[in-house]
């Protein structure tokens, strides 16, 4: 190394003493030349210049003629050896013009030549003359300037020559410098050569070093990463156990103080040391990870090793309580966040009523659907929870009795969750603006929501807080579908029956379309996918959450699952399949074995618990009105818009399918067959206490349906105008029932024209065929109920039917009576007297029949063949129910048995007569009179006479049965009074039970 350095000394300094040398040569050699050339030369003779310029370059020399001389020859300014003119001696004798740049002399001389012309010779001459002198002078000025400027060289040229000389002794000697330099370079170059090869050597050495402590340094500051990154990953993975094992075996950091003065390792053992200086540390990650999981992203992994760290390192009771929190404050977090995103009260700490209120009703079913989308992940994240802590409590580990804990404590809380949910959907959809929202939309909504109370279940609620959940959903939708379709729905019926004229539609029954049996396949498709969706693991393969699919944000086309056919094609399949259903009963009957079960459709099932009116029915119901029509639709609307949406509102859509039918057929009741203002229908006489009954149910459905819980309701514009007993202006309250026969209110009340028979028969006829039409819907709705509750309203509407029937024969039962009042037959029935000699047929017999043929030539026909039949039984037995009343009346005298003898004559003599006139099949109850009347030939005989009273009392009133057994007896009137009331509990109803051969009862 020393014999280095001193090579490369020794070529330095040698390198320096050439470069020293060659300066001072150079140096000393240019001073002289430069000093020489500063001191005037000796000035050499003009001639010996001349004659070098002439012989070095050829110079010549010529006179003013032009012709060429010797140089001795040339002028005295030439030839002088006198010193070059000074420049101010020149401009003495030459003008300053000739010396400006700008001055042209042909252009000058041009300017100022005189513009003379003469053609005399001697004038030519003169300017000719005057023109050589002028060109003389400037020659001669030209000389002047151009000998000064040779002579000003010539004065110099010696020195010049000389410097030149020198100047080149001075190159040769500077040459020669140089050629001492390169060879001093070369030397220098040689030595560095050798210089830099021992140099590399050593700064590899150093450089391999200094790599070595490098990579020692890398290797401890990679080592030192890698723990921490172990240690995070640890607690990221929820190891917390293992993190504390790593941060107690890996203590020490190697060559801290070296990775410590790294700016970027700093904050890396800043980390480390304070994990292993705070204990406490690791416990709130534990806290942290478990928060993450639940909150942001879960993990099962992750979730289950930091909720088993929390038994070693932690607080297990703390982080038990911790997860229920954390699952409570998510989801109801989850429900407020996601509804304040849409609502433009954007404040999570805002009522949740008003933020629900905030939502514009175009947004409302995306919000719904995302709502539900993320509590639906929320469930899903509850119920892996829950399954992971089971599992893990059944496996017997030493975590076993943590995960149990956690569970108690988890499905406590998830009761409590379920149930808050519950009340804040209640909230949301009750303050929500349904009412601006499309009903197919609304629909859809409560579609969304009921799954997503149905997926609620994994919370822990049981099958009665699902129930009342449901209910509760329900609830806000059946409000929304009172005031937006049934309350509309039920005042546009009694617009219909306002505008009515109740004649006969041109639309028949038969050719009206009914909607086939629903099926709820599509619905409980729906709710299966939730169920599937909770009750997938992460090793299922799982379509996903299904609120996320696109069929969720709109409402679908379900016109695919609706299918109609006429209703002469439902009374016929009906028929055949009741047919059929009762010949393969008949043919198992007898060999049926215990391990077969053969499957039935949903009509034979129902036909099985309760037959219904179809069944029972000869023809179908033919009499139909606008205002029945309208109702039918309704009943289409509710069926292929509301329940194929949503199922569940199959039994309320029955029940407004009922209130639609109290409007209708309660409206035709008080308007049609009431006899008085101000009792109401329900109360009057003539009708069985069922049909009061339902009557009074019909009365309150359609208060319900119309809202009117006051009895007054807000009409519809069109029935303003249009009823009969509206008052005037619009939006006045309407007293319900009105009267809505006002487009026949020249008939109603006339006498001539029969009290509009017709009209009231076909409006009383009609409330039947509805009743077909509403079976028909519950058939159509049978799919999505229990049978149980089919059955339920079955029952109702033929309870209804028999109402409608017997309200149509007590119409036509008092309009006959008004219609054919028999007032003279009456006065001669009253002076009745028996005849001593022979029994004869009283004249009033033929009074009466004349009379009825009279009328029954003039009546108008009646719109069917079944009303006119109808009427002529009707009419035939309200005759003898007149005749019965007067009978009676003579019983407060004594009967003797010629005078009973005389009033059977009289009874068997009108029924001949009348079966002559009208038929025989026209009078359906033949011993209506006579039955009463042989009665009196057993006045002795109590026994005889109670018999038949416990058989035949339903068809009389009871005062004219008092009347006529009791014969004045107040004893024995009693005794039969409590025999009616009391055991056979008599009402005095118009008798319609042998009547109805083509009604269904």
């Amino acid at each position: 190394m020393d014999e280095v350095s001193d090579s490369l000394a020794t070529a330095w300094k040698q390198a320096m003493r050439g470069m020293k040398s060659g300066y001072n040569k150079t140096k000393s050699a240019l001073k002289p030349t430069m000093d020489k050339l500063a001191k005037s030369a000796v000035n050499p003779s003009h001639g010996d210049i001349r004659r070098m310029f002439q012989l070095r370059y050829g110079a010549e020399v010529r006179n003013e003629e032009g012709e060429r001389m010797a140089a001795a020859e040339a002028s005295d300014v030439e030839s002088s050896d006198e010193e070059p003119l000074t420049d101010e001696q020149v401009q003495e004798r030459v003008d300053k013009k000739f010396f400006d740049k700008s001055y042209d002399a042909a252009r000058y001389e041009l300017s100022h030549m005189e513009a003379t012309y003469t053609d005399s010779e001697e004038e030519g001459k003169k300017e000719r003359a005057a023109a050589e002198v002028k060109i003389l002078d400037l020659r001669q000025k030209c000389d002047i300037v151009s000998t000064t400027l040779k002579k000003r060289v010539l004065l110099h040229h010696t020195a010049f020559m000389s410097g030149i000389e020198k100047i080149r002794l001075v190159n040769d000697s500077l040459y020669q410098t140089s050629n001492d330099c390169k060879k001093a370079r070369k030397g220098v170059r040689r030595s560095t050569a050798s210089v830099v090869s021992q140099i590399s050597l050593l700064a590899q050495q150093r450089a391999r070093c200094n790599v070595k402590e490098t990579l020692s340094l890398i290797e401890a500051m990679n080592r030192m990463v890698w723990k921490k990154n172990q240690l995070l990953a640890l607690i990221h993975s929820g190891k917390m156990v293992e993190a504390s094992q790593l941060l107690k075996s890996e203590g020490t950091i190697d060559m801290e103080s070296a990775i410590s003065r790294v700016y970027c390792m700093k904050s890396v053992i800043a980390e480390w040391r304070e994990y292993q200086s705070d204990p406490k540390r690791l416990k709130k990650d534990i806290d942290l990870v478990i928060t993450n999981c639940l909150t942001v992203k879960f993990i099962p992994t992750t979730y289950r090793n930091a909720f088993e760290s929390a038994q070693p390192i932690g607080d297990p009771a703390a982080t038990c309580s911790l997860i229920a929190q954390l699952l409570w404050q998510s989801a109801i977090q989850i429900l407020t966040k996601s509804l304040a995103e849409v609502s433009y009260i954007k404040s999570e700490s805002a009522p949740i009523t008003d933020i629900a209120e905030g939502i514009h009703p175009d947004h409302l079913l995306l919000c719904v659907c995302q709502m539900a989308a993320k509590l639906m992940d929320f469930l899903y994240l509850f119920a892996n929870v829950v399954r992971i802590h089971e599992e893990e409590s059944r496996r017997g580990s030493g975590f076993a009795p943590l995960h149990r804990q956690v569970v108690q404590q988890i499905s406590g809380i998830g009761r409590k969750i379920g149930r808050d949910l519950v009340e804040k959907l209640d909230l949301v959809l009750s303050h929500a603006r349904l009412a601006a929202v499309d009903v197919d939309r609304v629909l859809h909504i409560f579609v969304v929501v009921s799954m997503l109370v149905e997926a609620l279940s994994v919370l822990g609620l049981d099958k009665a807080e699902l129930a009342s959940a449901r209910t509760q959903v329900k609830a806000v939708l059946l409000r929304y579908m009172q005031a937006s379709v049934q309350t509309p729905k039920a005042k546009e019926v009694m617009c219909f029956m306002g505008e009515d004229t109740w004649r006969q539609s041109d639309v028949s029954a038969s050719t009206l379309n009914v909607v086939r049996p629903l099926s709820p396949d599509v619905y409980r498709k729906l709710i299966k996918e939730v169920k599937n969706y909770l009750a997938a693991t992460d090793g299922d393969s799982y379509a996903g959450n299904p609120f996320y699919l696109p069929k969720m944000l709109q409402p679908q086309d379900m016109s695919s699952l609706i299918e109609t056919e006429l209703f002469s094609q439902y009374f016929a399949a009906v028929k055949e399949m009741g047919l059929s259903a009762s010949e393969q009963g008949a043919s198992l009957q007898g060999n049926v074995l215990p391990s077969t079960s053969t499957p039935t459709s949903p009509d034979v099932a129902l036909r099985k618990g309760v037959a219904t009116l179809v069944e029972k029915a000869q023809l179908p119901p033919t009499t139909t009105t606008s205002s029945v029509l309208g109702v039918t639709n309704a009943f289409l609307e509710y069926e292929a818009r509301l329940a194929v949406r949503f199922p569940p509102l199959a039994a309320d859509i029955l029940s407004w399918c009922e209130d639609l039918i109290g409007v209708y057929v309660y409206t035709v009741a008080d308007s049609f067959v009431s006899v008085s203002r101000s009792v109401p229908i329900e109360n009057q006489g003539d009708l069985s206490p069922s049909a009061q009954r339902h009557l009074t149910q019909m009365h309150t459905a359609a208060l319900r349906a119309l809202n009117a819980p006051n009895g007054s309701f807000a009409p519809s514009q069109h029935l303003s105008m249009a009823a009969a007993s509206a008052p005037a202006g619009e939006g006045a309250l309407v007293k319900f029932p009105p009267k809505v026969w006002g487009a026949i209110r020249a008939d109603f009340g006339s006498e001539a024209r029969q009290y509009a028979l017709g009209s009231r028969a076909v409006a009383c006829d009609s409330c039947i065929t509805l009743l077909f039409f509403y079976e028909a819907t519950i058939k159509t709705m049978a799919p999505l109920l229990p049978s149980t509750v089919v059955e339920d309203y079955l029952q109702r509407c033929k309870g209804m039917y028999r109402t409608a029937v017997e309200l149509l024969h007590v119409c036509i039962h008092r309009l006959c009576l008004a219609l054919y009042p028999m007032a003279n037959v009456i006065h001669d029935i009253s002076k009745l007297k028996p005849k001593k000699d022979e029994i004869i047929v009283s004249s009033y017999v033929r009074d009466i029949v004349s009379g009825m043929q009279a009328l029954n030539t003039r009546r108008i026909a009646m719109p069917t063949p079944s009303l006119e039949n109808l009427f002529i039984q009707r009419f035939i037995f309200s005759v003898q129910y007149v005749l019965v009343q007067e009978y009676c009346k003579l019983a407060k005298k004594k009967l003797s048995d010629t005078f009973i003898m005389q009033l059977q004559v009289d009874a068997q003599t009108f029924q001949q007569l009348i079966a002559s006139a009208f038929g025989r099949e026209s009078i359906v109850c033949s011993d209506y009179i006579l039955g009463l009347v042989k009665t009196g030939f057993y006045a002795d005989d109590k026994g005889q006479q109670m018999s038949w009273l416990k058989v035949q009392h339903q068809l009389y009133p009871s005062a004219d049965l008092l009347a006529w057994l009791s014969g004045g007896d107040r004893a024995y009137k009693m005794q039969l009074e409590d025999l009616l009331s009391k055991q056979l509990r008599h009402e005095d109803v118009i008798p319609i039970d042998k009547f109805v051969q083509g009604f269904v009862l």
